[in-house]
């Protein structure tokens, strides 16, 4: 019995560690958008790009675990800052159908760039720990690229208070939006935080194939993002994340009924299916919501709310788990986004959508 208080205990301090990261993500976030709008696009994603490279990189030139842990925390306000900065230049740079298909590319580089990285990652570190690290100084050649290939968006902000107090209204739907991309995050990060917990259970698991299972999500999340455009063409927002919740249900229900490793790969597919339709959806649907002039502000609160998913996600399931077990959570998850899809169509009629 004591080891078992102890294992939770550990379990438990290890959450919340990891958690203090993301918590600071969150906080910066805001800033990040407040400072595009008011000194520019370029100079943030500058500065961003150059957190992420020398702190992201620290792991290998750090000598002791605390500061190492420290490099982390910044690194985090790195990918905040460069978050929130391409987002908002998506919605400055294009419009109509060529913002909804680059919105959806963006999702699919994102997923299938964290596949290649941590792939990369896993090879290095089988040679060295500390080599994983120089992955991050892959920035470096974004830092290169920038000035020849993107350039500041002609923003007018030479206006009186009053003219903008006026001219700016921000719909009350746009707390749809958050509260939609806050629900996207807590389901997504289940699988990286809970199904290798849920994979050892089963006979024969190894670490290829629990890496299998996991680079699973992102390949799905990546095909379901690049096809996002042709979705948009045919339904609105809400009814997207109605789409959206529905393979995210069924792969949760297949996990928590599965007796075998593949069919636990198959829901892992299912949820990324989901995941990558839901994530360009909010993107867009921020970007068309508000105007310029703030653009860069709610954009940076959209990525607080997907950081504080990733911040409450663990404390959510544990909790779920401590009560009906692990296999069970997977399950109480899936009956929660197939009620929520059938919600977001009432909401459908309620709520006036951008499109």
């Amino acid at each position: 019995m004591e080891n078992t208080k102890n294992t939770k205990l550990l379990e438990l301090t290890l959450l919340l560690a990891s958690m203090l990261t993301i918590l600071a993500n969150a906080i910066i976030a805001p800033l990040a958008g407040r400072l595009l709008d008011k000194t520019g696009r370029i100079k943030v994603l500058y500065i961003s790009l150059l957190i992420y490279l020398l702190a992201g990189t620290s792991g290998f030139w750090l000598g002791n675990l605390f500061s190492i842990l420290l490099g982390r925390t910044i690194f985090g306000l790195g990918v905040a800052g460069i978050m929130t900065v391409s987002t908002t230049l998506i919605g400055d740079y294009f419009t109509g159908a060529k913002r909804e298909h680059f919105m959806g590319l963006q999702g699919a580089f994102v997923a299938l760039g964290g596949l290649v990285f941590i792939t990369a990652a896993g090879v290095l570190t089988n040679i060295n720990w500390r080599l994983a690290f120089l992955i991050y100084g892959f920035s470096a050649i974004v830092m290169v690229l920038v000035p020849f290939a993107l350039h500041e968006p002609e923003i007018t902000h030479h206006e009186t208070k009053a003219q903008t107090q006026n001219r700016i209204a921000i719909p009350p739907v746009v707390w749809l939006v958050f509260i939609s991309a806050f629900i996207t995050t807590v389901s997504f990060y289940t699988i990286p935080v809970q199904l290798p917990f849920f994979l050892q259970k089963l006979e024969g698991i190894n670490g290829n194939k629990m890496g299998l299972a996991l680079g699973s999500m992102p390949f799905s999340q990546a095909i379901a993002s690049y096809f996002y455009k042709q979705v948009k063409r045919r339904l609105d927002f809400v009814s997207i994340y109605s789409l959206g919740f529905i393979p995210m249900a069924m792969g949760f229900l297949v996990i928590g009924f599965s007796q075998t490793y593949w069919q636990a790969v198959a829901g892992v597919l299912l949820i990324g299916l989901g995941v990558g339709t839901l994530i360009p959806n909010g993107n867009l649907w921020m970007i068309n919501l508000v105007p310029v002039q703030v653009r860069g502000k709610y954009v940076g609160f959209l990525t607080t709310a997907t950081f504080f998913g990733m911040f409450i996600s663990p404390i959510i399931i544990q909790s779920i788990q401590n009560l009906v077990g692990i296999n069970s959570s997977f399950i109480v998850l899936g009956v929660a986004l197939a009620v929520l899809s059938v919600l977001y169509l009432f909401i459908r009629e309620r709520v006036a959508t951008s499109n």
